[in-house]
């Protein structure tokens, strides 16, 4: 299988639904966005100790594809997310948040490597979400999306101070 197409070489790249964009489109710096945080969920995920934290990351990695996806074929409702998504990640951070102690200052990181990672997925969620934001002014997306991946960045404050 070759991975080069060449295709590319111009400045433009495919998207999911076929179609042909700049790789400057804000689109595409969304897709990146996107991929930058999955991949440090995933070293978060590979990090951590705790098989069921794991396991909620990878879920996490996964609905971060469909996201992807969503923004990548934007007419395919199959992509979209569903309420019950987003209450799956809202339940986990009250949970988590049972767990830690209440916060009333500025949170510095850098407790140790696993805490620090997490801080940086969830700087990269939140670009991911202002990226979105950008996005959705030019093309109307899915607002459940939008609210997950507001919740995403909950979910790694909440795992951070664990």
């Amino acid at each position: 299988m070759k991975i080069h197409s060449k295709t590319g070489d111009m400045g433009e790249t495919s998207v999911l639904n076929g179609k042909r964009l700049s790789k400057n489109d804000l689109l595409i710096h969304f897709l990146g966005e996107a991929d930058e945080l999955n991949s440090r969920l995933g070293l978060v995920k590979a990090m951590h100790t705790d098989d069921c934290t794991r396991q909620f990351i990878e879920e996490i990695q996964k609905k971060l594809m469909k996201f992807m996806s969503h923004i990548s074929d934007i007419e395919n409702e199959k992509y979209y997310f569903t309420e019950d998504e987003i209450t799956v990640l809202e339940n986990e951070i009250d949970r988590l948040s049972e767990k830690t102690k209440r916060i009333d200052q500025f949170v510095i990181p850098g407790k140790n490597i696993l805490e620090a990672q997490i801080h940086l997925a969830r700087t990269a969620a939140r670009k991911t979400e202002r990226i979105f934001f950008a996005v959705n002014e030019q093309r109307h997306l899915c607002q459940n999306a939008a609210a997950y991946i507001n919740r995403l960045s909950d979910y790694l404050f909440v795992l951070s101070q664990c």
